[in-house]
């Protein structure tokens, strides 16, 4: 078939992309989540591929909160996020909201590159809500990629249709009519599948290689990098007219080979820069199993073909991504930032308290900042960054203004020295996310003995005692924790781990003295398992009682009272600096309520009052939205 594309080779006129590649090498990825031999885990997929992949694939709707631990995943093996960006609901509702912005604000505090897939194979027939009208998707598209450029310059919009060849008269089913402009797309997709011998003719796709089908949007000529979202070729075919199944591995091997051809795509595909393979049996929707770790011959066909080093396994920043580290300044000091860019960098700016404090213009990224006249508090930082190919980094951070020289913060976490389990009582575990550190620490419930962190204070003060665990259902509700000051004061706290991971939780307040070592101990439960991870001993100048309560350290949002309700209810959450703030309840079908608030607040405990007359019952999910954080709390409305 390669002889046919001798007149549609394209040679583009070339602007590299963002994270494009260089010329003469490939992006390998692959959607691994349903794959149960590797058990969905990057670590397993690699070994068993023997290479390290660029980049995973995952799916989210618009209406979802965006995919955090997915996203964390990924960055730590060093790979970056294709992710499917499916539209919820009707089409032509999709609007400019808070929520989608918060949703865009979410992808660029992370860094990761993210390849956003929007809308895909609008051009095709089906029940594709998007497809259908190529005015409408073009409008929506260039809403979508507004706002992303806005808000998240790590997000780069990849336009992807199906790989099916235009039909002629019908404006709907052609690809081009699509097209939103190159001015709103970064990368094009494409996405394609080998069924198997039986269901290609069946499909009346017979005689057609992957080389083919990629070709059918590849010579449209768009002047842009080529990513292939969506592939794979059926190691087994559970055909229509038998319950029989069909091993069709010489099929997809034959096919793997073929379009991973580093020659082939050297001379007819230079711009395709990324082939993402679908690690996925699907027989039970379209009768092919695209399973690549089950069948060894078609696993070692990949290997071989993926070991050519012309397949990148790392990615190119050309976009800066910066690195914000958290510090403690005081009086003229300087911030150092991290600027990891393959491409020169321009100019970076340190934004904070909406104005801009300096614009360097080459490394090193040191910024210098005169907080003397600031009050003792914790800000939060923005840095925007520029290449000279223009491609923007955006980066947020905290740090903490201590010109009275009391600040404390000091963290213990179940893999520090201070931190000591008593022998066989629990065991090390990754399974959430929401975690402090790479790990923590899982007490079986009814063990004997406890847990203990240690700290020696270098300070004598009143401190806020916090306790981060991972949350699950598993979790005991009546979870104890002791601490002890180490001279002579204590307090008790039983908290609910099946709730609130991931964040600090306050325990109380206990004055420490200068060498003399605090401590906290965590004791087992009956009622389910107990989670020991981190726990933080703090105390700033700023710190104060306000009904009885301690100031923490970070944004709190404390469960609405009362809880369920009919129709009112009170919202109290607390600020730890003065920052721009928004609240909005969501319904379980994403539908959003704003709830009229200033739009800036001062640092400390506020109420908001809500009356939900008119609403249905049901769950809502109530959302506090900061510059450096969102946080949820889940209330339920009974009539």
């Amino acid at each position: 078939m390669l002889a046919s594309l001798l007149s549609v080779s394209v040679v583009f006129s070339q602007t590299r992309a963002k994270y494009e590649p260089p010329d003469g090498s490939c992006y390998i990825g692959a959607f691994i989540i349903p794959d149960h031999n590797i058990h969905g885990r990057i670590p397993e997929f690699e070994a068993a591929t023997g290479k390290k992949h660029t980049g995973y694939l995952t799916y989210a709707g618009v209406a979802s909160p965006f995919p955090q631990a997915f996203v964390d995943t990924c960055d730590a093996y060093g790979a970056f996020v294709q992710l499917g960006f499916e539209p919820d609901g009707v089409f032509r509702d999709l609007d400019d909201t808070l929520r989608l912005r918060d949703w865009a604000r979410a992808a660029a505090r992370t860094g990761v590159p993210i390849f956003l897939r929007f809308a895909s194979e609008m051009n095709l027939a089906g029940d594709i809500p998007w497809a259908g009208n190529p005015t409408l998707y073009r409008t929506k598209w260039r809403l979508m990629h507004r706002i992303m450029k806005e808000e998240a310059p790590n997000v780069a919009m990849v336009w992807a249709p199906g790989w099916w060849p235009d039909i002629l008269n019908d404006s709907t089913r052609m690809i081009m009519a699509y097209y939103p402009g190159d001015e709103y797309v970064d990368w094009v997709g494409v996405d394609l599948y080998m069924w198997g011998p039986w269901w290609d003719q069946y499909q009346e796709e017979g005689g057609l290689s992957p080389v083919d089908k990629l070709n059918a949007v590849y010579s449209k000529r768009i002047n842009k990098p080529m990513i292939l979202c969506e592939w794979a070729a059926a190691i087994r075919e559970f055909r229509q007219d038998t319950s029989v199944t069909t091993n069709t591995s010489a099929y997809a091997i034959r096919n793997i080979q073929t379009l991973y051809s580093d020659s082939t795509l050297r001379s007819w595909f230079p711009r395709l820069k990324g082939i993402f393979w679908f690690d996925y049996d699907t027989h039970a929707i379209n009768g092919s199993d695209f399973l690549l770790t089950e069948d060894p011959g078609v696993l070692a066909a990949y290997r071989v073909s993926i070991s050519s080093p012309f397949f990148a396994p790392d990615v190119y920043y050309n976009v800066p991504r910066v690195d914000v580290p958290y510090r403690v300044l005081q009086r003229r000091d300087s911030l150092p930032v991290t600027v990891r860019c393959a491409e020169t960098v321009v100019e970076a700016s340190l934004i904070a308290r909406g104005q801009v404090v300096q614009t360097l213009t080459s490394p090193p990224w040191v910024f210098r900042w005169d907080v003397s006249g600031l009050p003792d508090a914790d800000y939060f930082v923005e840095v925007r960054s520029r290449t000279e190919e223009g491609f923007a980094g955006r980066a947020f951070g905290t740090v903490t203004v201590d010109n009275d020289s009391d600040y404390v913060n000091a963290i213990v976490d179940n893999s520090d020295p201070g931190f000591s389990p008593a022998d066989s009582l629990g065991y090390i575990s990754t399974s959430q996310p929401d975690r402090y550190g790479s790990d923590y620490y899982v007490v079986r419930p009814g063990s004997p003995g406890f847990v203990r962190w240690t700290w020696t204070p270098s300070l004598s003060r009143r401190v806020n005692v916090y306790a981060m665990w991972s949350a699950h259902e598993n979790r005991s509700d009546s979870v104890r924790y002791v601490v002890r000051s180490g001279s002579g004061d204590s307090l008790l706290a039983v908290v609910d781990q099946k709730s609130d991971g991931g964040i600090w939780n306050l325990l109380g307040s206990i004055p420490v003295q200068a060498g003399r070592p605090a401590s906290i101990d965590l004791y087992p439960s009956t009622r389910g398992y107990v989670i020991a991870d981190a726990v933080k001993f703090y105390h700033f100048s700023t710190t104060r009682v306000t009904e009885g309560r301690p100031i923490a350290s970070d944004v709190i949002l404390e469960q609405n009272y009362p809880n369920p309700f009919n129709p009112t209810t009170e919202i109290r959450f607390y600020l730890p600096c003065a920052t721009s703030v928004r609240m909005r309840i969501v319904d379980v079908l994403g539908r959003e309520r704003e709830i009229a608030m200033p739009g800036t607040l001062p640092q400390g405990w506020h109420t908001i009052p809500v009356n939900a007359s008119g609403w249905a019952s049901g769950t809502y999910f109530c959302q506090l939205v900061t510059p450096a954080r969102i946080v949820t709390r889940k209330m339920v409305l009974t009539r």
